[in-house]
């Protein structure tokens, strides 16, 4: 009996160290894990924030270039006049707010029998901006349109 005392009385705590240094560089592993899951998650979170205003831009382009979003405007297409005034709308997600810019008439080429005879046009500049809740996400859009003129004045 003796014998074996001896034996385990010259032990030094080696396994105590070795499983403390064992813990430690699993839990070393866990935060580093959690912090990057903690990153990825913010960077979806902000990608579905720019999707949201994104989306309300394109909305708000559509609308603008619909026949209703022309009426509702007060665009009259036809005339160099054309003023728009600007739209802004208020969804419970996001912000949206566009504009109508009358940037010109011109005069198309024509077929090849009667040159410089070609359909009058008249250009405006559509731009939208959508804002998510918080206005801490936007997205501005910009889209060119024409359409037929009587002529150019």
């Amino acid at each position: 009996m003796r014998l074996n005392n001896q034996k385990y009385s010259h032990q030094s705590g080696f396994v105590l160290i070795l499983a403390l240094v064992m813990l430690a560089v699993l839990t070393l592993i866990g935060v580093s894990s959690m912090n990057s899951a903690n990153i990825e998650l913010k960077a979806t979170a902000n990608a579905r924030q720019h999707q949201f205003a994104f989306n309300a831009a394109q909305s708000m382009l559509e609308y603008a270039i619909s026949t209703t979003g022309i009426k509702t405007a007060n665009l009259d297409f036809q005339s160099s006049a054309a003023v728009a005034q600007p739209v802004s709308i208020k969804v419970d997600t996001v912000v949206v707010a566009g504009s109508a810019t009358y940037t010109g008439c011109a005069v198309g080429v024509g077929s090849s029998l009667e040159e410089g005879k070609g359909f009058s046009y008249n250009f405006f500049n559509i731009e939208a901006k959508g804002l998510n809740k918080t206005s801490t996400a936007s997205s501005i859009q910009a889209q060119g349109i024409r359409f037929p003129a009587a002529a150019c004045d």
